[in-house]
């Protein structure tokens, strides 16, 4: 599934050693990379079977890669451009938004 995070993201490289595991791309924002990471590294304690790789590059590299398909989830700190979101319909790659609440 392909998702866009407004606000919000999920986050760091997760490495694994032993049993083959789902990987999850995560590409966007750089200023909640922190956060991010802290919230895959719990996710990951939960969902052992699944890592989550994350790399920042600005909202707009996040965006490009998910509408482009190079990635699962793109964090973004702004609301996507009208033409983003009508290049993202054009492609089938409908954004699903989250937002996080403080």
């Amino acid at each position: 599934m392909r998702t866009v995070l407004t606000s919000l993201a999920v986050v760091v490289l997760g490495c694994s050693a032993g049993p083959r595991r789902e990987v999850v791309q995560s590409k966007g924002s750089d200023t909640m990379v922190n956060l991010a990471q802290a919230w895959a590294e719990a996710f990951e304690e939960a969902q052992v079977e699944v890592s989550v790789a994350v790399s920042g590059g600005g909202s707009g590299t996040g965006i490009a890669a998910l509408i482009e398909g190079t990635t699962d989830i793109a964090n973004t700190s702004r609301p996507l451009t009208a033409d983003e979101i009508a290049d993202a319909a054009a492609r089938r790659r409908g954004p699903t938004w989250s937002r996080s609440t403080p």
